[in-house]
C-alpha cells in the first residue's frame, strides 16, 4: 500500500470530522482576509474588512498576496492563449498555471491568526430580506428553465499514453461575461463503442484546479474505465472567483438566496455541458458530485422537467447529500459554525420561511432518472449534509441496495475515504458502460 493510501485510510475515520469543522471555522475568516488583500493595497484591505488600520506586519503580507495574485493572473492568461488560441506549450503552461495558483491560494493560511484576533467573519454577509423570495418565479420549472443553447469551445488536446486531456469553455447562460471552464480526461477504447461521460462537481471551496497535480485521481478513473470525466468549475470557484472574494464565498454570502441562485446558474451550465457530451457521441451521460457538487447535481436533475432530452442526464452519482437542501441553512453544522445560520435568523429567515424555498430545491419522489442508474453515498455520522436526509432520499427514490453505499463516516471522512475505496465511482462508471 502506498504512503498516500495509508494516510487516506487513517484520515477516513469519524474522528477527523470535528477537526475539519473546527478548521473551517478558522480557515474561512482567513480566506476572507486573503480575498480582501487581492489588490495588494493595505488601505483597501482595511476598508474591505472594516478595520481602522492595517498593522505593518500584515501590510507586508497584503502586498505579498497582491503580488502572488498578479503572477497567477499572468499564468492564467498565458495558459488561456495556449489552450484556446494555440499560442504556446500547453503542458508546460498548465504546470505553471497550477503552480502559481497553488502559491496564491496557499497564502490564505498566513492570515489565520490575524483573522482570529480581529474576529473577521467567515464571509461578507449581506442577508437578503424575506420579500426577495416573493420576487422569484413561483414555478420552479420556469425558474430553472434552460433557455437558449450556448456554444462550447474545446481547447487544444494534450495526448497522453492513457488519456486525452483538454478543457472546455463556455459563457454562463446566467452571466455571459462569466466563463465556465471544464477540465476533461478522456479515456481510450479499443472496442469502438462511444465514450460514456461523467460530469462531476466539486464541493464548497474545493478548488482542485488551482492546485498541483490530479488531486482526486480522475485521470486514472478515465483511463481504467474507458470513459470521459468532465470536471466543471462551479460558479464562484477556481478561475471564476471575483476579485475581493474567495472560492465559495458567493454561495454563502447572501444566505439562503445566494445558494438558490448558485444552483440555477450551475444547472444551466450543466445542461449545456450534457448537451455537448451528447453531440460528441456519448450515448450515456451521468451527472454527479460531492457535497455542494452533489447537491447541485441533485437539484439540477429534480428541476429539469422542461429541458430538451439532449440536456438531461441518464444517471446520477451523489456523494454526501441530503433530501431537504433548503433545511441546510439551519440544520447543517457548517452553517452554524460559520455564523450563517444566526445571521439568517437575525434577518427574519426562520425555518418556515426557508421551507418555502424547498419547492425549488428539495427532492421528492419519484426519482428524476431511473433509480437503477442512481448511485448514492451517505455517511452515518454526517451532520453537514445530514445522514437522515440522505437515508430519506434513498427511500424516496428507491435506490437499489447495490447502488447505495452507507459508511460509518462523517461528511469529510467519507470524502477522504473515496481515495482508498472509490467503489461508488466504479459503480456509476460500470453502469454507464453497460
Amino acid at each position: 500500500m502506498s504512503q498516500s493510501s495509508t494516510l487516506a485510510r487513517l484520515f477516513a475515520k469519524p474522528w477527523v470530522d470535528p477537526l475539519c469543522l473546527w478548521g473551517m471555522g478558522w480557515l474561512l475568516p482567513a480566506a476572507r482576509c486573503w480575498g480582501a488583500a487581492f489588490s495588494g493595497d493595505e488601505a483597501e484591505f482595511a476598508r474591505e474588512l472594516g478595520l481602522s488600520d492595517t498593522p505593518p506586519a500584515i501590510a507586508t503580507r497584503v502586498r505579498q498576496t497582491g503580488a502572488l495574485r498578479k503572477l497567477a493572473l499572468v499564468a492564467q492568461a498565458e495558459w488561456e492563449a495556449a489552450a484556446f488560441e494555440t499560442a504556446g506549450d500547453l503542458p508546460a503552461l498548465e504546470r505553471t498555471r497550477r503552480a502559481t495558483a497553488h502559491d496564491y491560494l496557499g497564502h490564505r493560511f498566513s492570515y489565520l491568526w490575524f483573522a482570529r484576533r480581529r474576529r473577521v467573519p467567515a464571509a461578507r454577509l449581506d442577508v437578503p430580506v424575506l420579500a426577495e423570495l416573493d420576487t422569484l418565479d413561483s414555478d420552479p420549472d420556469r425558474f430553472f428553465a434552460l433557455g437558449q443553447p450556448v456554444p462550447v469551445t474545446r481547447s487544444v488536446v494534450i495526448d497522453h499514453a492513457d488519456v486525452r486531456e483538454y478543457w472546455l469553455r463556455l459563457n454562463s447562460p446566467d452571466a455571459p461575461a462569466d466563463q465556465c471552464y471544464v477540465h476533461v480526461y478522456e479515456g481510450r477504447r479499443s472496442d469502438g463503442r462511444p465514450l460514456p461521460s461523467l460530469i462531476f462537481g466539486h464541493g464548497l471551496g474545493m478548488e482542485m484546479e488551482m492546485m498541483k497535480g490530479d488531486m482526486r485521481g480522475y485521470r486514472v478513473l478515465a483511463a481504467a474505465h474507458g470513459c470521459r470525466i468532465l470536471l466543471p468549475d462551479a460558479p464562484g470557484h477556481n478561475r471564476r472567483v471575483a476579485a475581493g472574494s474567495y472560492g465559495g464565498e458567493s454561495f454563502i454570502m447572501r444566505p439562503p438566496l445566494s445558494g438558490l441562485l448558485h444552483f440555477r446558474k450551475a444547472a444551466r451550465e450543466l445542461g449545456a455541458i450534457i448537451a455537448w457530451c451528447r453531440g460528441e457521441g456519448s450515448g450515456r451521460v451521468a451527472l454527479g458530485g460531492i457535497s455542494l457538487g452533489a447537491l447541485t447535481a441533485q437539484v439540477t436533475a429534480q428541476r429539469m422537467g422542461t429541458w430538451p432530452e439532449a440536456a438531461r442526464p441518464d444517471g446520477l452519482l451523489l456523494l454526501t447529500t441530503t433530501d431537504a437542501v433548503s433545511a441546510l441553512t439551519f440544520q447543517s453544522s457548517l452553517a452554524r459554525i460559520t455564523g450563517l445560520a444566526p445571521a439568517a435568523e437575525r434577518a427574519g429567515w426562520n425555518a418556515a420561511a426557508v421551507a418555502r424555498m424547498g419547492r425549488y430545491t428539495d427532492s421528492e419522489a419519484p426519482a428524476p432518472v431511473a433509480p437503477e442508474n442512481i448511485v448514492l453515498l451517505i455517511g452515518e455520522r454526517d451532520d453537514v449534509t445530514p445522514y437522515d436526509g440522505g437515508r430519506r432520499l434513498a427511500e424516496k427514490w428507491q435506490i437499489p441496495p447495490e447502488n447505495l453505499f452507507v459508511r460509518n463516516q462523517g461528511h469529510f471522512s467519507a470524502a477522504i475515504g473515496l481515495g482508498p475505496d472509490p467503489a461508488p465511482f466504479s459503480r456509476i462508471l460500470a453502469l454507464l458502460n453497460r
